[in-house]
C-alpha cells in the first residue's frame, strides 16, 4: 500500500509542477488534513495564482478519489479521481491561454 501512496504522490506533484509551467505566476502546496495512521489519508491541493488562492482540492490519499473542490469557474463533476482533476485544471489553464 504505501508503493502505492507514494506512486500516487509522485505524479500528483508531476501534474501540480506540470501546471505551474502551464499557467501563469501559478504555485500550490498539498496539507495533510487527516489520517487515522492505517488506510485513510486526506490531502488537501491548494492552488494560487499570483498568490490568491484559486483552487483546493480534498482527496484521499491511498485511492485517489476526490472528496471535494472548487477551482476557479471549472464545472464541478463527482466521483473523480485525483488525476483526471489534476489534467482537468491544467487543461483548463491552457484553454485560458
Amino acid at each position: 500500500m504505501e508503493a502505492a501512496t507514494n506512486d500516487t504522490k509522485t505524479l500528483v506533484r508531476s501534474l501540480l509542477n506540470k501546471l505551474v509551467e502551464v499557467g501563469k505566476n501559478i504555485t500550490w502546496r498539498i496539507n495533510n488534513t487527516y489520517s487515522n495512521g492505517l488506510d485513510n489519508t486526506v490531502l488537501e491541493i491548494q492552488i494560487f495564482e499570483n498568490k490568491m488562492q484559486t483552487g483546493r482540492i480534498a482527496f484521499q490519499l491511498e485511492d485517489g478519489h476526490v472528496i471535494n473542490y472548487r477551482y476557479k469557474d471549472l464545472e464541478k463533476r463527482i466521483p473523480i479521481q485525483i488525476m483526471d482533476m489534476l489534467l482537468d485544471v491544467i487543461g483548463y489553464e491552457l484553454d485560458q491561454n
